[in-house]
C-alpha cells in the first residue's frame, strides 16, 4: 500500500517540470528528510492563523513565533465556516493499492479553498498545478479557489509579514481532469517502486508519508 497526497503529486510534477533537479531532491522530499524552510513554517503558522479565525476583521494575529499583519487589506476575505476537511480514496494503481488522501483549506457548497502566503500575485504559477485537479477530482467538486495573500517582510522585524494584497483566483473541473490525475500517479507509483520501495507498505495502518 502506498499513501499519496495532492501535495505529493504536485511535488512529482514540478520536479519532472525541471529538468536540471536533482534525483536526490524529490527522494528526500517523499520520504520528509527535506529540513523545512522559514517559509515553509510562516505558511504552516499563517494556515492555523485563517483556520481559527473567527467573524470579524482580521487585524493583528500571532501564532507560532509569527505575526501577521492584517490592516493594510481593503478587500473583504471570504472563509467558509468548514475548515480542514479532509478525504482519503483508495484505488489499484500499476498494481499497488494506492491511499490517495487530501486536506483542503476550507469548503462550501460550490467551492474548496485553499490558501497560499506568496512574495507576488500570480495566478499563472497555479494554472498547471495538479493540487486543484486532484482536489476537484477526489471531493467531485466544480470550483477551486486560491485565496492569494500577497506578503512583506520588513527587514527590521524579523518574523513579521505584512500582509499587503489579497486575491482569488478560481479553476473549474474538466473533461478528463480524473485522467489528468491519474496519469501522474501512475508516474509517481512507478518512481517510488524503483527509488523509494520504503514507501510501500504491508500494514494498511503504517505511517503516511504524504505532507499538506
Amino acid at each position: 500500500m502506498i499513501r499519496i497526497s495532492a501535495t505529493n503529486l504536485e511535488a512529482f510534477r514540478r520536479w519532472k517540470a525541471h529538468p536540471d533537479a536533482e534525483l536526490d531532491e524529490i527522494i528526500n522530499y517523499l520520504l520528509k528528510k527535506t529540513p523545512p524552510t522559514e517559509a515553509m513554517a510562516a505558511g504552516s503558522a499563517f494556515h492555523k492563523v485563517l483556520e481559527k479565525a473567527s467573524l470579524g476583521e482580521l487585524n493583528i494575529e500571532q501564532t507560532d513565533g509569527f505575526t501577521f499583519d492584517f490592516s493594510k487589506i481593503e478587500s473583504e476575505i471570504a472563509l467558509p465556516e468548514t475548515r480542514k476537511r479532509k478525504i482519503t480514496r483508495q484505488q489499484m494503481v500499476n498494481g499497488e493499492r494506492v491511499t490517495f488522501v487530501g486536506i483542503v483549506d476550507a469548503m462550501d457548497a460550490t467551492t474548496i479553498y485553499d490558501h497560499k502566503l506568496t512574495g507576488s500575485l500570480d495566478p499563472e504559477n497555479y494554472t498547471d498545478s495538479l493540487q486543484w485537479r486532484c482536489y476537484l477530482d477526489w471531493f467531485s467538486a466544480r470550483k477551486f479557489t486560491y485565496n492569494l495573500f500577497s506578503k512583506y517582510q520588513p527587514a527590521a522585524n524579523p518574523g513579521t509579514y505584512l500582509i499587503k494584497q489579497f486575491m482569488p483566483i478560481s479553476f473549474y473541473a474538466y473533461p478528463n481532469m480524473h485522467r489528468d490525475v491519474m496519469a501522474v500517479a501512475e508516474e509517481l507509483v512507478e518512481f517510488i517502486k524503483e527509488y523509494v520501495p520504503e514507501l510501500i507498505k504491508d500494514d494498511v495502518s503504517s505511517t503516511s508519508f504524504e505532507l499538506n
